[in-house]
């Protein structure tokens, strides 16, 4: 039987050497405290840039709670 036209085997193909992106090396993980390596799935919006509307109703409430505390009792909050 005779070979099929167009199939090569994959012996006669020179490999292609994949050439490492000189914009992007690629360097070793640090995984110490400080390195750059986030946990995945962990919550960031606290340190999201928040809209100004939400950033002010939560300020006020904040100020609305400090206010019905009296001054007389929270001078011991800090003790």
């Amino acid at each position: 039987m005779a070979p099929k036209k167009g199939s090569k085997s994959k012996k006669d193909e020179p490999k292609k050497k994949s050439t490492p992106d000189p914009l992007f090396p690629s360097r070793p993980r640090n995984f110490q405290i400080g390195g750059d390596v986030r946990i995945a799935g962990r919550d960031l919006s606290r340190f999201v840039k928040w809209p100004r509307y939400v950033r002010l109703q939560r300020q006020r409430a904040v100020l609305y709670q400090r206010l019905k505390v009296p001054p007389s009792i929270n001078q011991f909050t800090k003790t």
